[in-house]
């Protein structure tokens, strides 16, 4: 039997930069419908969007051929989101950074940049985050607990 309170969602769009606002959209949509708060929704939508464009432009080097998965996934109050690309494996260096924790977020300052941060934001958004690479895919995996509103 199937697990009913499991929903699960699948899209696909091309590695290109003007593409990614759909993704957020299907993902804020898809939350809003079932009921996660807005906090969560908008939290989740920055995580996202800061993953595929670093797969856009860093995985493809900004290529325009590639294809990007995105599967979201709504287990009670888990949502998981899992982002394929078929791109070359993550450097080392990435990996080292996404996995090895990266060093906490300082405050903003003048000369602040939000270009290079973004690995460290997403950290700070998600509850856990995984990456499997080979030669033929990357599929890097974010977990958050979310809260529902009651109607």
């Amino acid at each position: 039997m199937a697990d009913e309170s499991k929903m699960t969602i699948t899209l696909e769009i091309a590695s290109r930069l003007d593409q990614v606002r759909l993704i957020r959209a299907a993902l804020s949509g898809v939350l809003d419908h079932l009921r996660v708060e807005e906090a969560d929704i908008h939290a989740l939508e920055i995580a996202l969007t800061e993953l595929v464009n670093n797969s856009i432009e860093h995985g493809y080097g900004g290529s325009e051929n590639g294809k990007i998965r995105v599967q979201f996934e709504l287990c009670d109050s888990e949502v998981k989101v899992d982002i394929i690309d078929e791109a070359a494996p993550f450097p080392e260096e990435q990996r080292y950074r996404l996995l090895g924790g990266a060093a906490p977020m300082e405050d903003p300052t003048d000369e602040w940049s939000m270009r290079g941060h973004g690995l460290q934001i997403v950290l700070q958004i998600v509850d856990s985050i995984a990456l499997n690479s080979d030669e033929a895919r990357n599929v890097l995996t974010v977990r958050k607990n979310v809260n529902r509103r009651d109607e």
